[in-house]
C-alpha cells in the first residue's frame, strides 16, 4: 500500500500550541478536526491537568499530544500500524521531558494485559473495524477506568453504540462524526 506524508494537524492549545504534527496518509486514519478537539478540551477543562491519559487508537497522536500540551502528567499511545508508529516516535522525540510512551500493539491485546488506571481515555478507532464496543467493555471489565475517568468516544454519525456500564455525559454530531464524553455508569448492571 503506497503512502506519503502530505498532511499535518496542529496542536491548538497549551505549551505546544501551534506545533505541527505530520499525519500518515493511510486507510482508516482520520485526525480529529481542530474544531472538535477545541470543543472536547473546552468540555474537559482543567481535568486534563496531571491526568494519566490513554490514547488507545493513537492514529495521528493529536488527541493524546494535545492533552500533554495542556498539562497531562503522562500519556500512553497505542498504535498497531508499524509505519505510523515510526512517524509517532519521531513526533514524540520532539516532546522532550514529557512522559509519553508509545506501544506498538493491537489496542484490544493491550487492554487484555494492561493493569494501569487512567483519568482520561481517548477512543477513536477506525470506523469500520467494530473495535469501539469491545474496547469499552475491556476497559470496564479490567477496571482500567474509574468513576471519575472521562472517556472521549468518537464514531461515525451513523453509529448508535450504547455500552452497558457507561453513561453519556454529552454527545454531539459534526458532519460524518459523532463524538462525546462518557464515564463509567453509577448505575449497577
Amino acid at each position: 500500500m503506497p503512502t506519503d506524508l502530505p498532511n499535518t494537524v496542529r496542536l491548538i492549545g497549551g505549551k505546544y500550541r501551534g506545533k505541527q504534527l505530520t499525519v500518515l496518509e493511510a486507510a482508516g486514519l482520520r485526525p480529529t478536526p481542530d474544531r472538535i478537539r477545541e470543543s472536547l478540551f473546552n468540555l474537559i477543562g482543567d481535568k486534563v491537568q496531571d491526568a494519566q491519559v490513554l490514547d488507545l487508537f493513537a492514529g495521528s497522536g493529536a488527541l493524546g499530544l494535545e492533552a500533554i500540551s495542556r498539562g497531562a502528567r503522562s500519556l500512553i499511545m497505542v498504535e498497531n500500524n508499524p509505519e505510523n508508529c515510526d512517524l509517532l516516535r519521531a513526533e514524540i522525540a520532539s516532546f522532550k521531558g514529557e512522559q509519553i510512551e508509545l506501544i506498538e500493539q493491537d489496542a484490544l491485546t493491550y487492554l487484555k494485559t494492561c493493569y494501569r488506571q487512567f483519568d482520561l481515555v481517548f477512543l477513536d478507532p477506525p470506523y469500520g473495524d467494530k473495535l469501539l464496543e469491545p474496547a469499552l467493555k475491556l476497559l470496564n471489565e479490567r477496571d482500567l477506568v474509574l468513576p471519575t475517568t472521562l472517556l472521549y468516544v468518537e464514531m461515525s454519525s451513523a453509529c448508535r453504540t450504547i455500552v452497558p456500564g457507561y453513561e453519556i455525559i454529552r454527545e454531539e454530531t459534526a458532519g460524518q462524526v459523532k463524538f462525546g464524553l462518557w464515564r463509567k455508569s453509577s448505575f449497577l448492571f
